[in-house]
């Protein structure tokens, strides 16, 4: 008997809206799993390159594209598609912060899914199909971590910002608040800031201290084993009970 095993890539993608961290999902339309919300997801071409892949099928999927991705786990336990053997290679990407006022990039959902839409990170419509679930604790966790020593923070930021609008990224992902005074203190110190001169605050048009980061844009770090994280695990979500879609 001939068995298959299907390659795949999914994306967690986040964007700051309105002090919460929002996390992107499409609903599928075919089995399994139809009705039920996902991450954006595709199979990868035999011949593209695994970075090329995430750009394309985030662009297919849910019509986002040009974010920063980086690839963030391999999830391949047997099981977690009632299909047969399926392997996920993972990415996480970071949106500037857009207020809902100004209309945060708007998704589109792609051939196979019906809806894309941002979700508070902390409060997902119910069960995700497969183990998203997993993937976007994961991704959350990486995030949190990764924060610490990496400027991931600026991805999430317009070009100018201010330190209250930095010290809101932080406080979103960690889950933690800051000492406005320490956290200042501590980000001119550990990260390469510059004045921007001459500038409002973009929401009140006053003068404001606005900051433009200068510094490297990646500093790269291993995924940290599963095995080692301790997460709330999601319920499991019965692909019968559940309505369809194309292989995600």
């Amino acid at each position: 008997m001939r068995h298959e095993m299907h390659l795949t890539i999914e994306t967690v993608c986040f964007a700051l809206t309105e002090g919460r961290l929002q996390v992107l999902l499409v609903k599928r339309t075919g089995e399994p799993f139809s009705g039920a919300w996902a991450l954006p997801g595709g199979q990868i071409q035999l011949d593209e390159p695994f970075d090329a892949a995430a750009q394309r099928i985030l662009s297919e999927s849910a019509g986002v594209w040009g974010v920063y991705l980086e690839q963030l786990y391999t999830f391949g336990d047997p099981g977690r598609d009632p299909r047969g053997r399926s392997v996920s290679v993972t990415y996480y990407a970071l949106m500037p912060a857009m207020s809902v006022g100004s209309g945060m990039r708007t998704a589109r959902p792609g051939p196979g899914w019906s809806a894309a839409e941002w979700h508070p990170v902390d409060q997902l419509p119910g069960p995700l199909a497969f183990d998203h679930g997993r993937i976007v604790s994961y991704a959350r966790w990486r995030l949190s971590q990764k924060i610490s020593y990496s400027p991931l923070a600026f991805h999430l930021l317009p070009e100018n910002f201010t330190m209250s609008d930095l010290r809101g990224v932080y406080e979103a992902i960690v889950g933690e608040e800051y000492d406005p005074s320490n956290f200042t203190r501590q980000m001119l110190a550990r990260w390469d800031l510059a004045p921007v001169p001459g500038t409002r605050d973009r929401r009140s048009r006053r003068p404001a201290r606005l900051y433009r980061y200068i510094g490297p844009r990646e500093i790269p770090g291993s995924p940290d084993s599963l095995d080692e994280i301790e997460m709330e695990t999601e319920p499991a979500l019965d692909p019968a009970s559940s309505e369809s879609e194309t292989r995600d």
